[in-house]
C-alpha cells in the first residue's frame, strides 16, 4: 500500500510539472534602428524550440523557448548583428512562460531592450551636429 501511495505521488508531482511548460511561446518584438521604418516581430515557436530570424537591416534575432537546450529556464532573446558579433543577450527567465513582449531599439549604435514593449516605441532622438564652416 505504501508503495501505491508512493507512485501515485510522484506521477502527480511530474504531471504537475510537466503541466507548468506551455505548448508554445509567443514572441511579439519590435526592431527599431535610427530612422528606419520599424520591424515588428510576431513568432510563435513550439516548447523546447529555437528560431533564427534574419532581419533587413542587417541583424539576426535568435529566439528559444524554456527547456531548449540553450536555456533550460527562460527564453533566450538575443540580438547579433551582420558580422556574427552578439549586440545583446536577454534572458526572460519564466519556464511557465507562454508569451514575451520585447523592443530593440538602436540609436546611433546605442541598443536598448526594453520588455515588455513600450507602445508606441519612441523615436531615436537624433541630435543636430554643426558642420565646420
Amino acid at each position: 500500500m505504501k508503495g501505491l501511495a508512493s507512485f501515485v505521488s510522484l506521477c502527480c508531482v511530474s504531471f504537475a510539472a510537466s503541466a507548468a511548460t506551455p505548448e508554445t511561446v509567443q514572441f511579439r518584438g519590435i526592431l527599431q534602428q535610427d530612422a528606419l521604418a520599424p520591424v515588428a516581430i510576431d513568432l510563435q515557436l513550439p516548447s523546447k524550440d529555437a528560431a533564427t530570424l534574419q532581419l533587413s537591416s542587417g541583424f539576426n534575432l535568435e529566439l528559444a523557448t524554456p527547456g531548449n537546450p540553450a536555456s533550460k529556464d527562460g527564453a533566450p532573446i538575443r540580438l547579433v548583428s551582420s558580422n556574427g558579433e552578439v549586440v545583446h543577450t536577454a534572458n526572460v527567465s519564466d519556464p511557465g512562460l507562454a508569451s514575451v513582449s520585447f523592443a530593440y531599439q538602436i540609436c546611433a549604435g546605442s541598443v536598448i531592450f526594453v520588455s515588455p514593449a513600450p507602445s508606441p516605441l519612441p523615436a531615436c532622438r537624433v541630435t543636430a551636429q554643426k558642420g565646420r564652416q
